[in-house]
């Protein structure tokens, strides 16, 4: 259940780059930039794989997630959640719980066998 109440989304987007720091999830580096999956680079690059070995800061981070979705999109925007494989799996998992939605997933690619 998704409590009532919850700070303004500027308190909440500083708490969340605090956890981020806090876990270890982001990496700087302004001599060699990191080039992320679209092949842009840049000096940081947050790893949120890392949020899965957090279960407080994991679920604090959910319940941020839900609620700005519900305040910013509506409690019935969507009848589904899906992640990419394979890191995206645990997330989709843990949104879909937390809005009480089916969840599905997405391979990098279809399989061959039809």
């Amino acid at each position: 259940m998704i409590p009532s109440s919850f700070p303004p989304k500027e308190e909440m987007a500083r708490l969340t780059a605090r956890m981020l720091l806090e876990i270890g999830a982001v990496d700087f580096n302004a001599q060699s930039p990191f080039t992320h999956a679209s092949g842009k680079q840049a000096p940081t690059y947050v790893d949120c794989r890392k949020v899965i070995s957090f279960p407080r800061v994991r679920s604090v981070m959910l319940d941020f997630l839900a609620v700005t979705v519900m305040r910013e999109a509506g409690f019935e925007a969507f009848d589904n959640i899906a992640g990419g494989e394979t890191a995206g799996i645990p997330f989709a998992a843990f949104v879909a719980e937390r809005l009480a939605l089916p969840m599905t997933y997405v391979p990098k690619k279809p399989k061959g066998d039809g």
